[in-house]
């Protein structure tokens, strides 16, 4: 949602672009956003009546610590995590609950920081990403959903360990360049099952996490692994990880594949859905992700190259974006923040930022650093 701020007249400064745009206390556009006043004439005639600012309101707090820094520690974690699952020690069940309500949480306070870490580049390896990637994008289809808290909980635990059955393995084919081997096949085929066995071994009787695991690879239309399971047979959580590990795979700057576009990855689950992905889950998928979720790159009317910050779930098509780059190419020294809604920076379609890698996400999404 939107607040009117009333603009100090200190705040104008003649000759600079403004860094917002300026309406009149009935909310109509006096001057848009980069527009430049000229000369004092104008500037004067402005500051004789109250004039204001819209400042986008958010459930994410930019006092707290960085969302981002704190899934660095979350990945770093999960990490050791792993390694205890893999020796069986029993102390990694409570190491992965801990670690499932961190993540939980951060994905309630800062949603659309979490979205943004699943397109961005990061440097953790492929499995990590992976399922992380997948927990925070199984936690968006279900957070507005009826859904108890503890069955949400357990199918973004799921969501982690689903692949630990082959966690070495699934780097190695990461970076493959030769069709895969026939043990390489089964040891694939067979992953859900060694996942599921491992979890339980560290102490997991919780029916929904285990049932999650061994059936992520099922589809709706019986084509899916390891028992061929159809619609009716799938867990709901099953059939949720599904679409977040397609998802995830599809835009990954680890696969051996060049990712695909934002736009063609969620255009797979507008032909797919009811096939082999279950419909509404499909739907709700690209109706919480939008058509510009957090993270991705857009052009603006303007011409500008511009980042997603926030989803506006009311009118979708109009996020809230920053600017980073003028027409030509040239990086702004501060990210400028674009009214959509207005047709100078309406979106005009998804984009590239060959500088995706080095941006500061705490300066863009307005968090403190530590």
């Amino acid at each position: 949602m939107q607040k009117k701020v009333k603009i100090a007249v200190s705040e104008l400064i003649l000759g600079e672009a403004l860094p917002w745009s300026i309406y009149d206390p009935e909310g109509k556009l006096l001057l848009s956003i980069g527009q430049i006043i000229v000369d004092k004439e104008k500037l004067d005639s402005l500051c004789k009546h109250d004039i204001f600012r819209m400042e986008t309101v958010s459930n994410e707090d930019p006092n707290e610590t960085s969302p981002f820094r704190r899934l660095d520690e979350i990945s770093r974690s999960l990490d050791k995590t792993f390694d205890a699952i893999e020796s069986a020690n029993p102390s990694a069940k409570d190491q992965m609950d801990r670690l499932t309500i961190e993540l939980d949480t951060l994905c309630l306070r800062a949603p659309n920081a979490m979205l943004a870490w699943v397109h961005l580049p990061h440097t953790f390896n492929s499995s990590l990403a992976h399922a992380i990637q997948c927990a925070i994008l199984c936690h968006t289809l279900f957070s507005r959903q009826n859904l108890p808290v503890e069955e949400r909980q357990s199918i973004m635990s799921a969501a982690m360990t689903s692949n630990i059955g082959m966690r070495g393995f699934y780097e190695q084919v990461q970076k493959q360049e030769t069709p895969l081997s026939a043990t390489q096949r089964r040891m694939i085929a067979q992953h859900p099952q060694k996942s599921a066995k491992m979890v339980h071994d560290i102490g997991v009787k919780n029916a929904t996490w285990l049932k999650v695991i061994l059936q992520h690879h099922e589809l709706n239309d019986g084509s899916g692994y390891p028992s061929s399971l159809h619609k009716n047979q799938i867990v709901i959580g099953a059939k949720a990880l599904a679409i977040a590990e397609r998802y995830s795979m599809m835009i990954s700057h680890h696969s051996k594949h060049d990712p695909i576009s934002i736009g063609d990855a969620l255009k797979v689950f507008f032909m797919e859905q009811g096939e082999k992905y279950e419909k509404a889950l499909c739907m709700r998928f690209v109706l919480e992700l939008t058509l510009f979720p957090p993270g991705s790159f857009v052009e603006l009317a303007n011409g500008d190259t511009a980042i997603v910050v926030r989803r506006n779930m009311e009118q979708p098509s109009q996020p809230v974006v920053k600017s980073l780059a003028d027409p030509l190419g040239q990086v702004f020294e501060i990210p400028l923040e674009r009214d959509t809604s207005d047709k100078e920076f309406e979106i005009m379609k998804l984009c590239k930022f060959a500088g995706e890698a080095t941006l500061d996400r705490d300066e863009i999404w307005g968090y403190r650093p530590l």
